[in-house]
């Protein structure tokens, strides 16, 4: 009662303030849950991932990248749910962010290779703590890429793009909320499939605004590529059993591809 009480007489910070401060935030992953005979003594039976982030709306240096968002942890729900999609395969995720797709990729659904990927210098610098906090430093499977939507994909000439590696899945998790950052997104990914065409594309948001979404549907169309909603409704507040997340908004997934390959758009 005397620290409630201290909590509740203590003056709110600053707003500039209290955008820089970060908080250890660990989500249980109830879909990966093992059994007691695979977990050493001491060691919870619920694999977890922690991460050190800003709880505020938007960080100090204008990016969402430093907080783990709703439509992160769907996608993440859904690749547990189903992980041969990830097994012993090469990741690229855009918008890394905190990087919580990358951990649970290379730490739990057993990729061959990782690779978080993001625009922002903050991002990228803090990316290398994610990693630490979940015993992934050391790990020669997951790497660091700044890579700016709209840029071209491939390196200088004569040098081939990730040292001439192949990807076989390209995941991103509310990297579409921004309708001024759709042309430039929607053109990296026209590249990478351009290189990489067998490579399976998984974009999750949260449907936060519909014209957002419609703007975000039509440009990808309008670049020759194909959508198709996944089917995996997100449970209630009152039925998740963790990682927890907001159920205010639809969450949705979408697979994108060329849709040149493909009999039909969705």
């Amino acid at each position: 009662m005397n620290a409630l009480a201290q909590f509740l007489a203590s003056p709110l910070p600053p707003e500039s303030t209290s955008v820089q401060r970060k908080s250890f935030v660990t989500y249980h992953l109830s879909h990966l849950s093992c059994s007691r005979a695979e977990v050493p003594d001491g060691i919870d039976s619920i694999p977890t991932i922690t991460l050190l982030e800003s709880r505020t709306l938007i960080a100090a240096s204008g990016t969402t990248g430093l907080r783990t968002w709703e439509a992160c942890l769907h996608l993440g729900q859904y690749l547990c749910t189903n992980p041969d999609i990830i097994r012993k395969k090469r990741v690229l995720e855009l918008g890394a962010g905190t990087g919580y797709l990358t951990i649970l990729c290379a730490k739990y659904l057993d990729a061959a290779r990782v690779i978080a990927s993001d625009g922002s210098d903050d991002v990228i610098n803090n990316l290398p703590e994610s990693f630490f906090l979940n015993d992934l430093q050391r790990d020669d499977a997951v790497s660091v890429m700044d890579l700016k939507w709209g840029h071209a994909v491939v390196g200088s000439e004569g040098e081939q793009w990730n040292g001439g590696d192949a990807i076989d899945v390209i995941l991103g998790a509310d990297i579409t909320y921004d309708q001024r950052a759709h042309s430039a997104l929607i053109g990296t990914v026209v590249d990478l499939l351009s290189m990489f065409p067998d490579a399976e594309v998984l974009i999750s948001a949260a449907e936060r605004s519909q014209e957002t979404h419609a703007s975000f549907q039509i440009k990808c169309r309008q670049a020759g590529l194909g959508l198709s909603d996944v089917d995996f409704p997100a449970p209630p507040k009152e039925l998740q059993m963790g990682p927890f997340c907001s159920d205010a908004v639809p969450l949705r997934i979408w697979r994108i591809f060329t849709s040149q390959v493909h009999d039909c758009v969705n």
